[in-house]
């Protein structure tokens, strides 16, 4: 599978959400050296923030005094 697109000449992808190459109008994540295994999703509509970056794992809320 190819690589997203790359930024500049001779630089390397940074890890993000891409187009993913091998479905149209889904997106997956690139790790800065891959693609990572099961990241494909549906691209989100226009002016949604894509999801989370997989193994992001949300602050648990501080607790209340």
């Amino acid at each position: 599978m190819s690589s997203p697109p790359v930024g500049g000449a001779g630089s390397s992808p940074e890890p993000n959400w891409y187009a993913d190459p091998s479905i149209p109008g889904y997106i997956r994540f690139w790790s800065g050296s891959g693609w990572v295994p099961g990241t494909s999703r549906p691209e989100p509509p226009p002016g949604q923030a894509p999801p989370a970056p997989p193994g992001y794992a949300r602050p648990e809320p501080a607790a209340e005094p």
